[in-house]
């Protein structure tokens, strides 16, 4: 029997390898698909009724916060922009050629998701964060590692809500009305002009997608009032 060509070897173990390269290539794009997929599937989870508006407790709903930004930020990491996920994780498809319907505004309570994951997301990377292996693991169980940059670096960040809870007991479980800032100074965080009048914005909406009554909104909105 004659013995293969060296032509013959070499055009075999070219195929054979870029069989490998391909092979590993789809794999590779597989788990990416399936990952950015699962990325999706707990945002939405995260940002359902039952978890952004309705907390058991206020330590759960701010980890569920950095969790979902954790998960924006690897999504992103990914090839899905910000934006693009949160709008796939409200249900909401974003088309080359929108039809009128198609811009139509979404309910106000996914408005209000959306603001808020849209928020958060932007201080997250306000406070030097970037997308890397140990910040997402460590936003993965709800935590924030410290500081990376800037005048506050190696400091923790803290997750604050925009509505005091002296206003509205009970208002620091909900998701929506949190938002990650740097660390507090010691005399405490005195709200600025710009952050009472989102608070308020926040109760208003809140109120007119009927997750809190008018006279609470009323109640917030007059301790919100300087004197």
């Amino acid at each position: 029997m004659e013995a293969p060509s060296p032509r013959y070897i070499l055009t075999r173990a070219t195929f054979i390898i870029v069989a490998l390269v391909v092979g590993l290539y789809g794999m590779r794009f597989v788990k990416k698909i399936q990952r950015q997929s699962a990325i999706i599937s707990d945002l939405r989870s995260i940002s359902s009724d039952s978890s952004f508006f309705h907390q058991f407790y206020a330590e759960d709903a701010q980890k569920s916060m950095i969790r979902a930004i954790g998960l924006i930020a690897e999504a992103n990491e990914l090839g899905t922009p910000p934006e693009i996920a949160i709008k796939k994780s409200q249900g909401i498809d974003t088309k080359l050629f929108a039809s009128d319907d198609d811009r139509n505004e979404p309910p106000l309570k996914i408005q209000i998701v959306m603001a808020s994951l849209r928020a958060n997301y932007e201080n997250f990377h306000k406070l030097g964060y970037k997308a890397d292996f140990q910040t997402l693991e460590d936003m993965k169980s709800g935590k924030l590692p410290p500081i990376p940059s800037g005048p506050e670096s190696g400091k923790k960040p803290v997750v604050e809500t925009l509505i005091p809870m002296s206003a509205s007991p009970g208002i620091e479980k909900v998701m929506a009305n949190l938002e990650i800032r740097p660390p507090q100074p010691d005399g405490g965080h005195v709200p600025t002009d710009i952050e009472i009048a989102a608070a308020k914005r926040l109760a208003n909406d809140l109120c007119d997608a009927k997750i809190i009554e008018e006279p609470v909104r009323d109640k917030i909105l007059k301790a919100l009032t300087k004197p």
